[in-house]
């Protein structure tokens, strides 16, 4: 008798927290109720059931209210980190802009580099002097550790792979094995043919840090009276 006085008293204080909107892990940490016992109770009362509904609208909500949330802490870190990156390549720029490898890197990033991407540094081109000084303006300016340096060549169909990597490998000083598959274009005009030789070449590493400092030294660069 005492324990069904005691299981009736407890479905009493399950019920009245159910009714005022709790839920079944709120009601099993204040009563030491079982969440399967709860479900047998509750489960088929309408009104359980329009709690349970309530609840999953409230629970979304805080949902999209911590993800908004995140979400804006996210970005305000990002501005943070950019406006501090941006504030370190000032400082930079103001060393180096009497270096020509410093200067001379930033203009060729200008005209020939990628500047959608925010998290990759490259630079694209035929040309294997204007590579070499985009290679040592990432090694000496950037200081960008070796391993992180990679490297693609884009062929047409009528030049040798081999011979390309080995060419550019060669010239640009980086080892075959931070060259990524060699890339095949569609056939050529013959005025094309006759200035590629070698396949284009693309030397890139990934830095949102980099990539950030670089665009802010070419606008610092373009408004530079002093020059």
């Amino acid at each position: 008798m005492i324990r069904v006085i005691r299981k009736l008293d407890s479905y009493r204080k399950a019920e009245k927290l159910r009714k005022s909107g709790k839920s079944y892990r709120d009601i099993q940490k204040e009563l030491g109720i079982a969440k399967s016992t709860l479900s047998l109770w509750f489960s088929n009362k309408k009104w359980s059931d329009d709690v349970k509904y309530d609840l999953v609208k409230i629970n979304k909500e805080k949902s999209k209210i911590h993800i908004r949330l995140l979400n804006q802490i996210r970005s305000l870190r990002k501005s943070e980190r950019d406006k501090r990156y941006q504030m370190e390549a000032g400082e930079m720029y103001e060393e180096n802009r009497n270096n020509p490898l410093f200067i001379a890197g930033i203009s060729i990033y200008w005209g020939e580099g990628e500047k959608v991407n925010k998290g990759r540094v490259s630079i694209i081109n035929t040309d294997v002097n204007l590579l070499k000084l985009a290679i040592n303006f990432y090694r000496k300016i950037l200081e960008v550790p070796e391993p992180k340096l990679r490297a693609a060549i884009f062929i047409y169909n009528d030049i040798d792979g081999t011979d390309a990597l080995d060419y550019w490998s060669k010239e640009i000083n980086l080892p075959k094995n931070q060259f990524i598959k060699t890339q095949i274009l569609p056939s050529r005009s013959t005025l094309t043919k006759r200035r590629i030789h070698n396949g284009i070449c693309s030397v890139y590493f990934s830095s949102v840090e980099s990539s950030i400092k670089i665009k802010e030294w070419i606008s610092l660069l373009a408004s530079d009276k002093r020059l």
